[in-house]
């Protein structure tokens, strides 16, 4: 009996946590903003590339994460959006006047990610 009560317990939580996610992850490459060495240095740990779901115009960034600017860019590298994700924000709902294929970018202060998404 308490075997099942904890498969239960289990499976409901996996199910409820899967719930959640609506839409597409979007895949991130990244870059180096500046490379110039600054103090200690950027330390010898891995990149954290964001989680983000995006489900039509919202995107939903999963987990913790720092301070981000978020840029919409169109085909012509011009800027069509723009704005400041703070660390505490989980939700951004993108403007519905943006229709097609954008390159998404979200930079920090060492740090730019670049993804595809389309509107």
């Amino acid at each position: 009996m308490r075997v099942l009560m904890l498969a239960i317990v289990i499976l409901g939580g996996v199910l409820s946590a899967n719930a959640q996610i609506n839409g597409k992850q979007i895949d991130f490459g990244f870059s180096q903003i500046d490379p110039t060495p600054m103090g200690t240095g950027n330390g010898k740990g891995p990149v954290l590339i964001p989680t983000v779901w995006q489900d039509g115009y919202s995107l939903d960034f999963q987990g913790t994460h720092g301070d981000y600017v978020l840029r919409i860019v169109d085909a012509t590298d011009t800027v069509v959006y723009s704005a400041v994700v703070p660390s505490y924000q989980t939700l951004v709902w993108l403007p519905t006047y943006l229709v097609g294929t954008y390159r998404i970018e979200l930079l920090t202060d060492l740090w730019l990610f670049y993804g595809v998404i389309t509107l």
